[in-house]
């Protein structure tokens, strides 16, 4: 049956609007009601985080995976299933804007989930929240943008060594990073807090005003940009081959209450 043009864009258009209305459902509904798939989509892939991997990186994991699975099918019959080794390629990398309500609200509720929180009474649940106050309001975001960056192992790997970038400074990333805005306004690093360990997030600081009190963001921005500078690619830093040399967020999408949440 041959089906009408216009039918066929009002059903495509009536789809996506349901998609966007149930994508924002997630934080605009009470935190208790997230589930765990909530809370690591909007951490992981959202208007405020993405999951970045490698060519390299996703050639090695695609090709580490076929060999996996050949070698299960072989030893299907018994024995252990297979492992790969040598050089892995570079592991994926999350980031996530910080400062915005949504990813907090999502590591807090990772965390109650964790911890049975809808099963403990009104005392502990008061306790809980209480210790949760400080990382979920964050002081320091209401001055500054607050990005991090996170190396994860993929589904292939066990490890990572370390955090990333956890051997720079802000010496190092002073006048190599930024955010930019479409109308090519500049914030620059003000702040830089390294991981410790494996696991662990690198945190960067953009002051959210300029001298005369002008905001990075507003309303009718379109997008903005997480961007290094080319030097910062060179053969010498054992991290660029980790990221992109851009990471761009759409504003409109980043929208909560007529707020650029971020």
């Amino acid at each position: 049956m041959k089906l009408n043009k216009s039918k066929l864009l009002l059903f495509i258009c009536i789809c996506c609007l349901s998609n966007a209305v149930f994508a924002q459902k997630t934080w605009e509904k009470p935190l208790e009601k997230w589930s765990k798939e909530d809370a690591l989509k909007v951490v992981t892939s959202s208007p405020w985080a993405q999951t970045y991997q490698s060519p390299e990186g996703s050639a090695s994991a695609a090709a580490r995976q076929i060999r996996r699975e050949q070698r299960d099918t072989v030893n299907s019959g018994g024995g252990n299933p297979g492992s790969s080794s040598g050089y892995l390629g570079p592991s994926p990398v999350v980031i996530r804007l910080h400062s915005a309500l949504p990813v907090r609200q999502a590591i807090i509720r990772g965390r109650q989930l964790v911890a049975g929180y809808n099963k403990m009474d009104d005392k502990q649940k008061a306790e809980f929240d209480g210790s949760s106050k400080g990382f979920l309001n964050c002081a320091i975001c209401q001055n500054f943008y607050v990005v991090s960056l996170t190396q994860f192992p993929d589904s292939s790997s066990q490890s990572v060594e370390e955090g990333i970038f956890q051997r720079l400074t802000l010496k190092d990333l002073k006048g190599n990073v930024w955010l930019i805005n479409d109308k090519g306004e500049k914030r620059e690093l003000m702040q830089f807090t390294p991981p410790k360990g494996q696991g662990d997030s690198a945190f960067f600081f953009f002051a959210r005003k300029d001298d005369k009190g002008n905001l990075l963001l507003t309303p009718d921005s379109k997008d903005f940009r997480f961007t290094f500078n080319n030097e910062f690619f060179t053969a010498s830093n054992p991290y660029a081959a980790m990221v992109p040399r851009n990471f761009e967020f759409k504003v409109p999408k980043m929208m909560v209450s007529d707020k650029v949440e971020f």
